[in-house]
């Protein structure tokens, strides 16, 4: 690669990067006041490794699943790239969100993409807000079903206030899709020129993808299974550690605690998620130094096998 790295040390030590870490290991500290640590420890030493192993399994083989998502809006483009390096992007893009607030991960992937065969950033941009269109929407729909059928008409109010919060996202997203849609020429007459070629590549890489219904049904269909691997994996991490929770209780923490990355504060949501997860499985009754325990196994699986995994290869890889 000729150009500069995208991840680099500077990236790394920026304020906003160093505060987010702050503000995550701040919120960490706030949770671990209020569970017995030795219990926690004590708990997870007594997982069930073969258990715990197959939720590592299913873990990576997720982001097979995500890259077969990627390399098909990307074939809508008439862009071909192979599983095996769509899967690679991918999982490095997840590594960089995991040390670098603001989703910057997605722009790595684009940059990546870039780097391996000219296509232009604005152009795989497209791509990657209808990833997250498709994410949040099924995530809602799911989230809404399980809490309801989880708590029927007990939702607590902070869970209820979350939901609000991701519909009220996801309106945000879908007024300006059909806003930059309907006035598009307008907006294109008023863009500086030396911006109109990018204006234009992120334009036809978003609505192309979304014209296109053999795309659109394709990567419904590998959300789908993304979301079940990421259930499939705590599912497995609550069972290592012989907890029985309902398959709606399972979807419904999974979810609920995946929306709070969506909100790129931390990287990765760190401190937030393991909060949202005790939360969570205290109120369907698990005793709180057990539910700290499933959101360290878990988040030593989602977060800090992919901080070593990750490093491991981004300094391997030829497209980073």
């Amino acid at each position: 690669m000729t150009e500069k790295r995208l991840l680099n040390w500077d990236l790394f030590l920026n304020k906003k990067t160093i505060i987010s870490f702050l503000v995550s290991f701040s919120i960490l500290f706030f949770l671990l006041k209020y569970v017995d640590i030795e219990g926690v420890i004590e708990v997870s030493r007594n997982a069930n490794i073969g258990i715990f192993c197959l939720a590592i399994i299913v873990h990576y083989a997720s982001f097979l699943v995500r890259g077969l998502r990627w390399q098909n809006l990307l074939r809508g483009l008439n862009i071909k790239i192979s599983i095996g390096v769509s899967s690679e992007m991918v999982f490095l893009s997840w590594f960089a969100n995991s040390i670098v607030p603001a989703k910057i991960g997605d722009v790595y992937r684009s940059h990546m993409l870039k780097m391996y065969n000219g296509t232009p950033i604005s152009v795989s941009i497209g791509t990657l807000v209808v990833e997250r269109l498709f994410d949040i929407l099924l995530l809602m729909l799911l989230l809404t079903i399980t809490g309801l059928t989880v708590f029927k008409d007990k939702m607590p109010e902070e869970i209820m206030q979350s939901i609000e919060i991701g519909y009220l996202l996801l309106g945000v997203i879908a007024l300006c899709l059909v806003f930059f849609y309907v006035l598009r020429h307008h907006i294109g007459r008023i863009i500086p020129e030396r911006f109109m070629i990018h204006y234009s590549n992120l334009h036809d890489g978003l609505y192309s993808s979304l014209s296109n219904p053999a795309t659109l049904v394709s990567v419904a269909v590998f959300t789908i299974f993304s979301w079940t691997f990421e259930s499939a994996r705590f599912l497995f991490v609550t069972r290592s550690l012989g907890i029985e929770l309902s398959l709606a209780a399972i979807i419904f923490v999974v979810l609920a605690s995946s929306l709070l990355t969506a909100i790129p504060l931390t990287p990765a949501g760190l401190g937030a998620v393991e909060v949202s997860i005790v939360f969570i499985l205290g109120i369907l009754g698990v005793d709180p130094t057990v539910a700290a325990s499933v959101a360290l196994l878990d988040r030593l699986i989602s977060y800090w096998s992919i901080l070593v995994s990750g490093a491991v290869v981004h300094m391997l890889s030829d497209k980073s």
